[in-house]
C-alpha cells in the first residue's frame, strides 16, 4: 500500500467531519447607521390583562419595512405585577428598574403597563392609534459590534469629542414566537404569544479608547428558536439610548 494512502484517508475524514459538524466560531458584525433607528420600548408583563393588545401590536412589527434599518422594538417584561398571582417567567427585577429610572430623571410621568418610550421619551401614541415617530437625524458617531458565539467586541467612535462623558454600551437577546398559557391572575386562562422579549441584558463601560467586550447572555433555558440581538449607546446613569441597533441573530 502506498505510504500516502493513509495520509489521504484521513485528510478525508477530516473534511467530511467538517462538513457534518456546525461551526462554532460564527461571528456576525453590526454597524451604526447614519441615521439613528427609532428605539421602542414597550413594558408589559404577562399579570396585565390590558397588556395582551399591546403585545399584539408588537407582534405585527416583525412585518415592518423599517425593522433593524428605523425601527427597533425591544419588549421589556415587569415583575411588579407578579403579586397578583402569576410570575411573569420572562420578569427582571433590572427592568422594572429601568422604567422607574426613567421617571425619576423626568423622561416619563408614569410606572405602568403597557407603557412605551421611544429613544428615551415617553409616547402615548399607541393608545391613539398614532405612527411610532421617526427619530432624529442627529449625528452621534459609529458603534460597532464584532459578534462570536460568545463575546461581542464594541467599538464607539464619537462624531465630536467626548470629554469626560462616560458611555455605557447595553446588549439584549431577544426571543420571538413564545406562546405561554397563563393559569393564575388576570390573564388566567388566556395563551399569550410575546415577541422581541428582552430574555436577557448584558452591559460594559466603553474604555478611553471607546471600548468594550461583552460577554453574550446564556439564554438557552427560554428555547427561543427565533432570536435577535440589540446594542445601544447610553451616558452615566441614564438608561436613554443615544445610538442603537439590531438584527437577527
Amino acid at each position: 500500500m502506498s505510504p500516502y494512502r493513509p495520509m489521504m484517508i484521513l485528510n478525508s475524514l477530516l473534511i467530511l467531519v467538517s462538513l457534518i459538524l456546525p461551526s462554532s466560531a460564527q461571528s456576525k458584525t453590526l454597524e451604526s447607521q447614519a441615521t439613528n433607528p427609532m428605539l421602542l420600548e414597550l413594558y408589559t408583563s404577562q399579570g396585565c390583562s390590558s397588556c395582551p393588545p399591546a403585545e399584539r401590536w408588537f407582534t405585527k412589527l416583525k412585518q415592518s419595512p423599517d425593522l433593524w434599518s428605523r425601527l427597533i422594538p425591544i419588549n421589556f417584561h415587569v415583575d411588579y405585577w407578579d403579586y397578583l398571582g402569576w410570575e411573569d417567567p420572562f420578569a427582571q427585577r433590572q427592568f422594572s428598574h429601568r422604567q422607574r429610572i426613567y421617571k425619576h430623571l423626568g423622561h416619563s410621568k408614569t410606572v405602568a403597563t403597557p407603557g412605551f418610550m421611544t429613544n428615551g421619551e415617553q409616547w402615548n401614541g399607541w393608545f391613539y392609534r398614532r405612527s411610532v415617530p421617526q427619530s432624529d437625524d442627529k449625528a452621534i458617531g459609529k458603534l460597532t459590534a464584532d459578534i462570536s458565539d460568545e463575546h461581542a467586541q464594541l467599538t464607539f467612535q464619537p462624531e465630536h469629542s467626548s470629554g469626560k462623558k462616560t458611555y455605557t454600551v447595553n446588549l439584549a437577546i431577544l426571543g420571538f414566537g413564545l406562546k405561554h398559557k397563563i393559569k393564575a391572575g388576570e390573564n388566567r386562562r388566556k395563551t399569550l404569544q410575546h415577541d422581541f422579549v428582552v430574555l436577557d441584558v448584558a452591559k460594559a463601560d466603553l474604555n478611553a479608547q471607546g471600548k468594550a467586550v461583552i460577554s453574550l447572555p446564556d439564554v438557552n433555558a427560554f428555547h427561543a428558536e427565533e432570536q435577535a440581538i440589540v446594542i445601544w449607546l447610553s451616558e452615566g446613569r441614564d438608561p436613554s439610548p443615544l445610538l442603537a441597533m439590531g438584527d437577527w441573530r
